[in-house]
């Protein structure tokens, strides 16, 4: 809705009644007590929203508190579906960006998809999380030759992947939590 006009944005906002609200709003002699009221609260709203301290999300400690972010969003997929999931300095969630999504038993993935966004958006690190439609979260050679490709060109870029997370049916993989880092 960033591009959308005044009357777009009344319309959205406000129903049925938005043209009497806007005239409110622009200072229209028709408005009456009540509707100068509601212009008056929604303005009020808006000022505490827009001030309010933003609400960071918690920072990941843990594989399994990647686990429970992501499994529903990517356990049901019936092919491999790659997130890379950008972070900030203090290892919380930025943006989540979906680098590949393949075919029922692999993904294509290159650096270049998962480190553009992140150099771009200027992460701190990245976690790497893909779904296995098999519901096993087993890596596959192909995951564990991903990784290291991907965490090699994390250190010439200077942004660290801090793990792979597979997600099976309920359970999940980690690369550093199983010694495959």
């Amino acid at each position: 809705m960033e591009a959308a006009g005044e009357a777009e944005l009344f319309r959205a906002a406000f129903g049925e009644g938005w043209e009497r609200m806007r005239d409110t709003a622009l200072g229209g002699e028709a408005a009456d007590a009540g509707l100068r009221a509601r212009w008056e609260a929604t303005v009020e709203l808006v000022r505490r929203a827009l001030s309010a301290p933003p609400v960071l999300p918690e920072p990941f400690r843990s594989a399994a508190d990647v686990f429970e972010r992501y499994r529903y969003l990517v356990a049901d997929y019936q092919v491999e579906v790659f997130l890379a999931v950008l972070l900030d300095v203090k290892n919380r969630r930025t943006q989540d960006v979906r680098v590949s999504t393949g075919i029922l038993n692999g993904s294509l993935i290159h650096p270049r998809e998962v480190f553009a966004p992140a150099v771009q958006e200027r992460a701190a690190a990245v976690l790497l999380v893909h779904n296995h439609p098999s519901g096993d979260p087993s890596p596959s050679p192909e995951d564990r030759e991903v990784t290291k490709r991907l965490r090699s060109a994390g250190g010439i870029v200077g942004i660290a992947v801090l793990d792979h997370v597979i997600i099976g049916e309920n359970s999940f993989y980690s690369f550093r939590e199983e010694a495959d880092w």
